[in-house]
């Protein structure tokens, strides 16, 4: 049975808000000392090496990985500078989401 124009069916009615960046850490440190450390250095992109690099890439680590460890999530010796298509690839690619984080057959 359809549900009513304007309301959610009983799976997305119960779904959590999304947290903001800041509550995920990407605050004003992450923005001063990892993001702009990162672009600093790496001027292109590293993955395609043609693009500019507009995209801080927590690497080789992910900042889940190294919060769990232990160690400075904000180092930029700990990121990698990519292009936006290159940082979508590889966020799909390591940190699967949404449909995409279900089994691979």
């Amino acid at each position: 049975m359809a549900n009513p124009p304007g309301s959610k069916c009983p799976t997305h009615e119960q779904r959590k808000p999304r947290r903001s960046a800041a509550s995920k850490g990407y605050g004003r440190e992450h923005e001063q000392r990892f993001r702009a450390g990162v672009l600093d250095r790496d001027r292109v992109c590293v993955v395609c090496r043609t693009e500019p690099a507009t995209q801080a890439d927590h690497w080789p680590l992910s900042k889940r990985e190294l919060q769990a460890r232990g160690l400075d999530e904000h180092d930029p010796r700990r990121g990698r500078g990519l292009c936006a298509s290159c940082h979508s690839k590889e966020t799909a690619r390591h940190q699967p989401g949404g449909w995409n984080a279900g089994p691979r057959y």
